[in-house]
């Protein structure tokens, strides 16, 4: 008798409050994206179509962080269904800038953005890890494609993907870069998980750590060399300082 064809995996793509840049870089593959779908069937896509909610995911793939009812009900709903839940970009791994607000009055804040309020949701923002169980984390602000599609193809083989802890810094050093540092610039690249390709000191621009850091950093270090003040402003960009905090509170308990 004839091998029945093995069933694809069953993806679903979707956002939930961000800017979408996450999932517009992944269309940004072109060909090589819709390569990748004949090994997965495309359950939803929000960017391309909104499709009726399937029962059951594979692999569910969110980008954004939760503000809206709606949003909270859509991601544990995911969670609920999904094999797998992985987190999209900056937004949904750290809670990236909208995480900002945080860390100021956001109950005065608000009447600055909007004049009437009535009906608008003004929550703490928190990264979807920190509500749902979270399998896998995509980091980065907006995420790297390459990474992504490498990354897809290990979960279609079957294998857990993998993101090396080192530091930002190495990829700018095997690439020639200036160190930032050096120039007297609040550069996070010493404590931020690499994978970027140091895009953004190899435009002149400091890191901000949009990919998140890992314990073995030297945080006390750097925080002593660009200044607490200077350090907090640049690592609540995108969200990175709550994780920051909470390696150094893991540390002190050592």
């Amino acid at each position: 008798m004839p091998k029945k064809p093995r069933k694809k995996p069953v993806i679903c793509l979707t956002s939930l409050t961000d800017c979408e840049g996450c999932l517009f870089a992944i269309l940004d593959l072109g060909q090589r994206f819709f390569d990748l779908l004949k090994y997965f069937e495309l359950g939803n896509f929000d960017l391309i179509e909104e499709l009726p909610e399937r029962p059951h995911y594979d692999i569910a793939i969110v980008e954004g962080t939760p503000i809206t009812k709606e949003n909270f009900k859509h991601l544990k709903e995911l969670r609920k269904k999904s094999d797998l839940l992985i987190s999209l970009g900056a937004y949904a791994h750290l809670g990236g800038i909208q995480q900002i607000k945080n860390w100021q009055n956001k109950d005065k804040r608000i009447y600055q953005v909007y004049k009437k309020i009535r009906g608008i949701n003004n929550p703490d923002i928190k990264p979807i890890g920190k509500i749902v169980k979270v399998d896998f984390d995509i980091p980065q602000c907006p995420l790297n494609n390459e990474e992504f599609l490498r990354i897809m193809y290990q979960l279609k083989e079957g294998r857990m993907p993998r993101i090396v802890r080192r530091p930002v810094c190495y990829e700018c050093q095997i690439r020639g870069y200036e160190c930032l540092l050096q120039k007297d610039q609040p550069c996070l690249g010493p404590i931020s998980i690499g994978g970027c390709e140091a895009i953004c000191p190899g435009n002149s621009m400091y890191c901000e750590a949009c990919r998140g850091t890992f314990p073995e950093a030297d945080i006390k270090g750097l925080k002593k060399l660009i200044g607490k003040k200077e350090f907090d402003r640049v690592a609540q960009t995108y969200g990175a300082l709550d994780e920051i905090e909470e390696v150094e509170k893991a540390l002190k308990k050592k």
